[in-house]
Formats: structure tokens, C-alpha cells, sequence
């Protein structure tokens, strides 16, 4: 009898430390997101590139999306450009990665990329003749680099990130800075296009909230706010959420009669992919927002009514839109006094 409890003990703790969560060493996550390129990938600029990168937020995002676990692995280097993207390490550090998780049996969720930027920057110092040169090199190299990425991960979703423009000028002005953005956007755009890559536009989001999502002119990376701009962005090209938030407004209830100034709306927004925002209309007019309470999927706001002033019913709304975009709607017959 004690040999087999001693034996059953045996089994009983080997089965237990199989189902424990392993640990970085030996890992093995259920869900892989990498990200690679430059100083836009690694989340420079954030206060806490880990937690606060676009690829960081999206990780995130995706694990919640699909109820599973999920590790970041960055190999992205600050400074990199494609001619050194190719030849001084990180493209074969991006095969180590992709084999490991192959080994593990590690889904790749996504292989979020940026590059370009430098090479961008590089030209501030060239005349016209040496940028010309210098873009005709970065045309052979995106491509290659690019190429290669795809040959590497696979089938796994890819993304590439645009350029933005902190200064917001006028890309239509021929060899202006604004106009060099707008160029290499357009190769970024073809290249990602030609390995059947998502496109992560940048370019017209970031126009006008370079104050508060760049740390412009001091520097041109974005701030927490831009990065979580980019997972927006980046969240909509992977395209996994194409459902409608579900909505059911809890309070005030449909024919109720408006018998006090102030009302309270609260509404129970559910949606896989994360809800972004929850506005107020009355008669197809946005008239609030709805605030997110410590309970999950519940919003509420307090309404200035009409009332005591007689008119026809109400028609109050509750909209939810989610990260990808999509929204859905409720809402409720209210009647108003009646002289």
C-alpha cells in the first residue's frame, strides 16, 4: 500500500511540474511575438520599452484577443539600417528566434518590422546627387531585407511600419524633407506589398498629433501616446477582429418616461478585441462619453435630460467602437412629458 502511494506521489508531482508555467530559461510560450528592425521597434522613447512598445502593447493586445499566454522577444537594434539589418547580425538573429520557436512549438502570432528611418536620416548631411544615390541603395536593400524576413517567418503575420513625419510639412514639395518621407514610404509600401506583408500606415495617422505622440523637436520618437497610436494601427492591419462590440443598455430602460434632470446611462459593452471608446447620442447627435466602472464590460455617464421640457419620445444610443474599428450600437425609446 505505501508502495503505491510513494508511486502515485511520483506521478502526481511529475504531472504537476509539466503543467507549471515555464520560466524564461526553458519557456516554452504558447504564443511568440517578434519584433525587429530599429530603434521604432524596440520602443525607444517609451518610458518602459517592455511593457510600452507598439510591438509590447500589441503582444498584449493579441494575448487577450485569443486567451493565451504570450513572450516578446525583441531582437531590434537601435540605429539599424537596412544595408546593416543584412549583414552585421540581426537577420540571423531572426532565424535563431523563429527556429526556437519552431522547437517550442510556439505559435508566431506576429513579426512586427521597422525600417527605413535611418536611412531616412541619413541623407540630412548628402547633397542631391549623394541622396539619390543613398535612396536607390535603400530600394535594393528594403527589398532584400524584407524578402529574406518573409523566407524566414514563414507564413506568420507580417508587419511593416511606415515612416511618419514629425515636421508635418508638405510632401507635394520636391526635395523637401516632407517630400523624402513620402518617397520612402512608397518603396516601404511596394516592397511589404511584393512579400504579402500588412502594411502599418503611419504616415497620415501621425499628421497633426505630432505634439503630443513624438517627442518633437527634441527628438523623433514617439511618446507612449505614439505608441500606442502604432499598435492601433497595427491592430487593424493584422485584421483578427472584424466583430462589432456587443451592447445592451442596462439603465435608463426602453420606454421609460424622463421624470428627473439628471439621469444615469449605463450600458454592458462586451468584445474580444478590446473596446476603444463608448459615446452617448440622443437623436443621432453625440451628445457624451461613457466611463469605464472597476466592473468588467461595464460603462456609465450621467445625462443632463431635456426634462422637465414636453416634446416627442427620445431616441438615446449607446455606440461602442473597438481597436479594429468596428462598432456597435443600441439603444432605447425614452418618452418626455406631454402637455
Amino acid at each position: 500500500m505505501r508502495k503505491r502511494f510513494v508511486v502515485a506521489s511520483i506521478v502526481l508531482a511529475f504531472l504537476f511540474t509539466l503543467a507549471l508555467p515555464l520560466s524564461r530559461s526553458g519557456a516554452v510560450a504558447s504564443a511568440v511575438c517578434i519584433a525587429a528592425g530599429d530603434s521604432l521597434a524596440a520602443g525607444v522613447g517609451s518610458t518602459l520599452p517592455r511593457e510600452r512598445s507598439a510591438a509590447a502593447i500589441l503582444c498584449q493586445w493579441s494575448g487577450e484577443f485569443f486567451g493565451e499566454r504570450t513572450e516578446l522577444v525583441s531582437i531590434a537594434v537601435p540605429g539599424e539600417r537596412t544595408s546593416s539589418f543584412l549583414t552585421e547580425g540581426q537577420l540571423d538573429r531572426l532565424r535563431e528566434t523563429v527556429e526556437a520557436a519552431q522547437r517550442q512549438r510556439s505559435t508566431i502570432r506576429f513579426v512586427l518590422v521597422s525600417l527605413g528611418g535611418n536611412d531616412l536620416l541619413a541623407l540630412q548631411n548628402m547633397n542631391e546627387s549623394e541622396r539619390d544615390r543613398a535612396f536607390a541603395e535603400f530600394q535594393t536593400n528594403i527589398g532584400e531585407a524584407l524578402a529574406a524576413i518573409r523566407r524566414t517567418v514563414g507564413e506568420a503575420p507580417l508587419l511593416v511600419l511606415t515612416l511618419y513625419d514629425p515636421t508635418e510639412g508638405d510632401p507635394a514639395a520636391e526635395r523637401s524633407e516632407s517630400w523624402w518621407v513620402a518617397r520612402f514610404n512608397s518603396e516601404l509600401r511596394a516592397q511589404a506589398s511584393a512579400v504579402g506583408a500588412s502594411v502599418v500606415d503611419l504616415e497620415n495617422p501621425f499628421r497633426g498629433h505630432s505634439a503630443e505622440w513624438t517627442w518633437w523637436p527634441v527628438d523623433v520618437h514617439p511618446t507612449n501616446e505614439g505608441y500606442e497610436a502604432i499598435a492601433r494601427q497595427a491592430w487593424k492591419a493584422l485584421g483578427w477582429d472584424r466583430e462589432a462590440p456587443q451592447v445592451r443598455i442596462e439603465r435608463p430602460q426602453d420606454g421609460e418616461q424622463l421624470s428627473r434632470r439628471y439621469l444615469t446611462v449605463r450600458a454592458q459593452v462586451t468584445d474580444a478585441g478590446g473596446v476603444e471608446r463608448v459615446s452617448m447620442w440622443v437623436d443621432g447627435q453625440e451628445v457624451g462619453t461613457l466611463d469605464p466602472l472597476s466592473e468588467r464590460d461595464e460603462w456609465i455617464t450621467l445625462w443632463e435630460t431635456p426634462w422637465p421640457m414636453a416634446g416627442p419620445p427620445i431616441t438615446l444610443e449607446v455606440r461602442a467602437e473597438d481597436r479594429a474599428g468596428n462598432e456597435g450600437r443600441a439603444a432605447v425609446r425614452l418618452e418626455r412629458f406631454r402637455e
